[in-house]
């Protein structure tokens, strides 16, 4: 019994020491991008913005005070 109970633990630590090498390998996998924007595509691509966060990007772009054209920045008085 007791050798059974012992080979139950070696087999269940064998495989939880292949998983954790298994992830480790797919974590340490680099990747090479041709430019900076496809760094940032990838990225983003990736990434989950937290739903509050985006919310207040948003609120913030509304918020944003529109740009002036160029002949609007050239007659102004300021």
């Amino acid at each position: 019994m007791n050798n059974d109970s012992s080979k139950l633990r070696h087999t269940q630590k064998q495989e939880s020491t292949s998983e954790h090498q298994h992830q480790q390998q797919q974590k340490s996998e680099a990747k090479e991008f041709s430019s900076v924007e496809e760094l940032l595509r990838h990225d983003a691509a990736e990434l989950v913005v937290p739903a509050g966060v985006a919310t207040k990007l948003n609120q913030s772009i509304a918020n944003a005070p529109k740009p002036k054209t160029w002949w609007q920045q050239f007659f102004s008085r300021e």
